[in-house]
């Protein structure tokens, strides 16, 4: 048995429903230049950080040298504004991080959001939970984070801030992309995957067969999760 004693939650696609906003962000904008956001291009830029994804985004839409990652970004910001305003909680979510907080198991996210994303997305129903996770690395924004997910950066920051010296081993992260995935395990945490199969084609299927191995589980939602297996309390 895993035993943890600390616990990281990507944000987008694992507490909240936010990808299919951030796909139609995406094509609202791609529609300028009658380009389609494709899958391929949404499973490149998952997990991110914000900057590297729009540069990603560009490059497979062949969009250089008509549009710049700040220009793009700027159009994208528009778009979100709108759409993500009251994005839906994943079912689970509140129940585990409520019965974590109640039997003081430390908490952070670690996100590719930038702060200005981060707050447009947590100001109208997230603030409980905020209230028990304190710390938040917002990857997007944050200087220290100098590469991206599936770079161990943005885990490894987090871990420093969150326990600087802790085995990285004694930390479960909840993740769905496979950037986020890669991310975790190349920082030496454990790592629950909860894929968003409506947005993994053929390729990226194949690819978390072969990471299913290195996975602490594979579930299909939070609400799957048995805190007893990794050493924590359980749920009452």
């Amino acid at each position: 048995m895993v035993h943890v004693t600390h616990i990281i939650f990507d944000f987008d696609g694992v507490l909240i429903d936010s990808e299919t906003q951030y796909s139609i962000a995406n094509q609202n904008v791609l529609n300028t230049w009658g380009k389609e956001f494709t899958l391929d291009k949404k499973l490149a830029m998952m997990g991110t950080k914000k900057s590297e994804a729009m540069q990603t985004l560009i490059r497979m839409s062949d969009l250089e040298g008509k549009v710049t990652p700040p220009q793009y970004e700027e159009l994208y910001d528009v778009q979100l504004n709108k759409l993500l305003s009251e994005p839906p909680e994943l079912p689970g979510a509140d129940r585990l991080i409520s019965h974590l907080f109640n039997n003081n198991i430390p908490m952070a996210i670690c996100t590719g959001s930038d702060d200005w994303e981060f707050e447009l997305k947590t100001k109208k129903l997230y603030k409980k939970w905020l209230d028990k996770i304190p710390l938040r690395v917002l990857s997007g924004s944050d200087p220290e984070v100098k590469h991206g997910k599936p770079s161990p950066d943005p885990y490894q920051i987090t871990l420093q801030r969150m326990a600087p010296g802790l085995d990285p081993s004694k930390v479960l992260v909840f993740e769905d992309s496979i950037n986020g995935v890669k991310s975790a395990l190349a920082a030496g945490m454990n790592c629950v995957m909860i894929p968003q199969w409506q947005f993994v084609n053929e390729s990226g299927k194949k690819e978390i067969e072969e990471l299913k191995p290195k996975l602490a589980d594979l579930l299909e939602s939070l609400e799957q999760f048995q805190p007893t297996k990794y050493g924590l309390p359980a749920f009452q």
